[in-house]
């Protein structure tokens, strides 16, 4: 039996949003691979280069652990019946991507390239090789994708939705929202943390962007961005909730402190010196607390254990523009890093900071 010819359910939650039902879920790629479509009046031409670079990020992330990924946007055009646990879709029916089109694809052409590689190792006769590769296939075939899926909107109002997602909206300044939003507990906690360390370091309390000449080696915007990477393992989200997990609330703040931290031990004493290093750098930050949040749940030791790793890369690591470890964002003609922030940047940058603390102390760390 095909997906095409049998019912497929689709465990999760339904709730109401702006008078519109939309189901929380999350199900294996192979699942999602057979069920999705695009509809190209709704969607935008794929881009085959930036489904090139999510591809070989995937490949290089499954070859060294786990990769994380924000929620996929779908529509089911009421193809999908509601249930208690969730929905259902019937025979032959599909659900149109809304956002994720070039993280499907990239999972997609990371696939059909491993299966490529498998079969030469195959044809070579090097059957470990190909069996790893195998591995990686599955992995990616069982890879769990969360999902929204709106189950009543019109063809008009996905077209709406589309572009509200991909299209830069003018918001409350960045900066007064991090100073005065009582709502988000993840700028709460960074104002916390920042007044706890004004001490130790200077944070732009007003600006969301800090300049090259800027004195201050970080601020309140990054900082909260760092915490929702440290605690998420997200470098998209907007949640505005904590995500406690298992941790106390004084637990929370001790680490994220002792992230900030750490800073102080592993950047160069000139660190806001942005046109000579790159501690000063927006998407270098993210990507360490993404690394941290990685060693973290891969490893599976605590967080402060993890944070110790980072002070690996205070040899490992020069923080100069042309260090090896940017060679994915160094311009060599601008001879600095570029397009630090753009959420692929950051995922290959962390994967390099998580490789190189792995080569350079492995030893320290006790593997599953």
């Amino acid at each position: 039996m095909t997906y095409q010819e049998m019912k497929v359910t689709i465990p999760g939650k339904t709730f109401t949003q702006f008078g519109k039902k939309i189901l929380i879920s999350q199900i294996q790629f192979s699942t999602l691979e057979a069920i999705f479509e695009v509809d190209d009046a709704v969607q935008r031409k794929l881009d085959l280069k930036r489904r090139s670079e999510i591809r070989e990020f995937i490949i290089e992330s499954v070859a060294e652990g786990d990769f994380y990924f924000s929620p996929f946007i779908f529509s089911s055009r009421g193809n999908i019946k509601e249930v208690p646990d969730g929905g259902e879709l019937p025979p032959g029916c599909k659900i149109y991507i809304l956002d994720g089109q070039h993280r499907t694809y990239g999972l997609l052409s990371a696939i059909n390239h491993l299966r490529a590689r498998m079969e030469t190792e195959e044809e070579m006769g090097n059957f470990k090789e190909a069996k790893q590769l195998q591995s990686q296939i599955d992995k990616l075939k069982t890879y769990p994708v969360s999902i929204q899926i709106y189950l009543d909107l019109e063809t008009k109002e996905e077209k709406q939705l589309f572009n509200d997602i991909n299209t830069k909206r003018k918001e409350p300044h960045v900066g007064l929202v991090m100073q005065y939003d009582q709502r988000d507990e993840y700028a709460e906690l960074t104002r916390l943390i920042a007044g706890q360390l004004e001490n130790l370091m200077e944070v732009e309390s007003k600006l969301s962007r800090i300049t090259v000449n800027n004195s201050a080696l970080t601020s309140l915007t990054v900082m909260r961005r760092c915490l929702i990477a440290l605690f998420e393992g997200s470098l998209t989200s907007n949640d505005n909730k904590v995500n406690h997990g298992e941790l106390t609330r004084d637990r929370i703040v001790s680490v994220a402190r002792l992230f900030f931290e750490s800073w102080l031990e592993i950047f160069p004493k000139k660190m806001t010196d942005r046109k000579k290093f790159t501690a000063g750098y927006t998407g270098i930050q993210i990507a360490l607390a993404q690394t941290v949040y990685q060693i973290h749940k891969h490893y599976d030791i605590s967080y402060e254990e993890a944070i110790n790793q980072l002070l690996l890369l205070k040899v490992a690591c020069s923080w100069k523009h042309d260090d090896p470890l940017y060679a994915h964002i160094y311009d060599p003609v601008k001879k600095r890093i570029i397009n630090h922030s753009a959420t692929n940047a950051m995922q290959r940058t962390a994967l390099g900071f998580k490789r190189k603390i792995e080569q350079e102390g492995v030893q320290m760390i006790d593997t599953k």
